[in-house]
């Protein structure tokens, strides 16, 4: 399986899931409390959840991101509840066809007028709009930092050990001087939008949007190759839409990335706008490595900590640079380039 379509399959099995919690509860509310019920329940909840999931990741997924929140809102809303409520006609008619000696199509018709269908749509209506509402929180905060808010573990500050890579888009100052500022803003929207697929697929956790520059995140793990692959998906995907931005803007984008690891304190800050946020020397030092890229004719430098935390791959030529001095740091540090054996740049 592609990372790409794994993605998408984890996006899916994620609504499937919420989907399964909603009819069960459903059930518990309305329905008798038997086997047969929450199986019943249970199998409606997938078959819906499925055809949202669907809907979401191969027909929505662009559809919606220019549109703004409230019509959002109100469309999936509307949408979402009229499939869950014909697809409840559709099954529940056949229990009522059989129980009252009907035809099937008279018992769709009966449903759809009784107020059980009312009830059916009215609370799916509300379900939908609150579990929009949270997944547009998430799209703000990032899926990993919403479910640890709720966890409280950002209530105090405390140490970590993360990986962080800092991308930098190339050449953005003159990309900005030949563009309107509309359509620079577009381009560097539609480059974060399209990138991002390529942070998800390997678990990555985006911190910041800081101008032209991404900054992204990784808990240490076992092999740690994640964020290495993350780079170069993201070369890839940018490449394969070549002649959308050449249509588009006149340029593509390019950009060059630094990765480091180290330890950092992790902790909310602000009191009207709240902000989850890493202090720590590692980004520092991962900025200052980033402006060596240039310098030193790469588009991926890793610092000596990155690289022992690494295991070697056939997939990827690791070349010294030597021990390079870094701004405001007293020790040189060495650095290493990194290239894939996989993906060939044009």
């Amino acid at each position: 399986m592609t990372p790409e379509t794994k993605l998408k399959a984890q996006n899916i099995l994620l609504i499937i899931c919420i989907g399964l919690v909603f009819g069960l509860l459903y059930n518990y509310l309305y329905y008798p409390h038997n086997l047969n019920e929450f199986l019943e329940a249970a199998s409606i909840s997938i078959l819906i959840g499925l055809m949202v999931g669907i809907l979401e990741e191969y027909v929505f997924k662009k559809a919606f991101e220019s549109i703004s929140f409230l019509y959002v809102l109100i469309i999936r809303s509307l949408l979402y509840s009229l499939i869950t409520s014909f697809i409840l006609s559709l099954v529940l008619s056949i229990e009522m066809a059989v129980v009252e000696k009907i035809t099937y199509w008279a018992a769709v018709i009966e449903y759809l007028k009784s107020p059980l269908f009312q009830r059916d749509f009215l609370f799916t209506f509300v379900f939908i709009i609150l579990l929009i509402f949270i997944s547009q929180i998430t799209l703000l905060i990032g899926r990993a930092n919403f479910f640890k808010i709720i966890l409280g573990l950002y209530h105090r500050p405390h140490e970590v050990s993360r990986i962080f890579m800092f991308v930098d888009l190339t050449g953005s100052t003159s990309i900005a001087e030949r563009l309107s500022n509309l359509a620079y803003s577009g381009f560097v929207k539609d480059y974060f939008y399209d990138v991002s697929d390529a942070i998800l697929m390997y678990k990555g956790e985006i911190y910041q949007y800081a101008g032209d520059e991404v900054i992204v995140s990784w808990p240490i793990r076992r092999a740690n190759l994640g964020c290495i692959r993350s780079f170069f998906k993201m070369e890839e995907i940018i490449e394969k839409k070549r002649s959308k931005y050449l249509s588009k803007y006149g340029v593509v984008p390019e950009f060059k990335a630094a990765i480091h690891v180290g330890k950092a304190i992790v902790t909310s800050v602000g009191k009207q706008k709240r902000e989850i946020v890493y202090h720590g020397d590692v980004l520092n030092t991962a900025s200052r490595i980033e402006k060596k890229c240039n310098e030193l004719n790469q588009h991926l430098l890793i610092s000596e900590d990155m690289l022992n935390c690494l295991f070697p791959h056939k997939d990827f030529i690791i070349e010294e640079k030597g021990a390079i001095e870094l701004k405001g740091k007293a020790k040189k540090l060495r650095l290493y380039g990194i290239k894939s054996t996989s993906y060939k740049r044009k």
